[in-house]
């Protein structure tokens, strides 16, 4: 009889197991620490892995794969605490080194809360390569004018080029609201307090910065060229009083 009851259990376990694995949505089970314990075949194409044994090799720790370390510390405190899911919206680095905006909903599992379920969705976006493509036309275009306009005109060309005005436009830019819900408003605010002269949109570049992301990984969530991003870290360092850029950036990513 107790064989039986074996059998069913272990029947009833391989049954879950299989229904995880072919989950429609990315799905992680993590413990209380954040060691990944099991992650499924939508978690492998969306983190961009090639097997399960990538996540428990290379990334282990959930902690790693969330840009923001210190938000991440407290989102897995914060769900061992509540018996109610957690959903926020988080930034991730996937295994081909890109970053991605993406929902984030995390719960206890009520017959063994030491295991939490995790299930992550992508925010749907404009594509930007076709934004960039678009935008660098746009520049082509316009500089064919240059050759036909006075000192004054060359000058007003070099400003929209710089500026890159149309790709601002057209991007698909997250409103600062939505930037603040990714990056946690207090790094927002901390960095209000820091530099008040700063824009908004330059307190989110910053932001950015100070969770260790390079230009080219800002680029890719934000729509925004890498060279567009140095010009505008060239106006913001000289708002400042630091020397070196790698100065002014130590400094912002001290911010806990």
């Amino acid at each position: 009889m107790a064989s039986d009851s074996s059998e069913q259990n272990m029947t009833h376990a391989n049954a879950l197991s299989s229904m995880f694995d072919w989950m429609p949505t990315c799905a992680l089970v993590i413990d209380s620490n954040g060691i990944i314990q099991e992650v499924n075949q939508k978690a492998i194409q969306f983190f961009r892995a090639t097997t399960k044994e990538d996540f428990i090799f290379d990334k282990q720790n959930l902690i790693n794969m969330i840009v923001d370390s210190h938000r991440a510390h407290e989102l897995i405190k914060q769900i061992v605490r509540s018996s109610e899911p957690v959903n926020k919206e988080i930034l991730i680095r996937r295994f081909d080194k890109t970053i991605a905006t993406v929902d984030f909903y995390a719960c206890l599992f009520p017959e063994n809360p030491s295991r939490i379920f995790i299930q992550f969705a992508e925010k749907k976006s404009h594509s930007h390569v076709y934004m960039y493509e678009l935008s660098e036309v746009f520049r082509h275009e316009v500089q064919r004018l240059k050759p036909y306009l006075n000192k004054p005109g060359k000058s007003i060309l070099e400003e929209i080029v710089i500026a890159d005005l149309v790709e601002g436009i057209i991007s698909n830019k997250t409103s600062k609201q939505n930037q603040e819900a990714v990056m946690a408003e207090e790094r927002i605010t901390q960095l209000t307090g820091l530099f008040p002269e700063f824009s908004n949109q330059e307190l989110v570049f910053c932001s950015y910065l100070s969770l260790n992301m390079s230009i080219d990984e800002i680029a890719s969530i934000t729509g925004k060229t890498a060279n567009s991003l140095r010009v505008s870290f060239h106006r913001i360092l000289k708002k400042t009083s630091f020397a070196t850029g790698k100065e002014f950036i130590r400094n912002i990513q001290a911010i806990k």
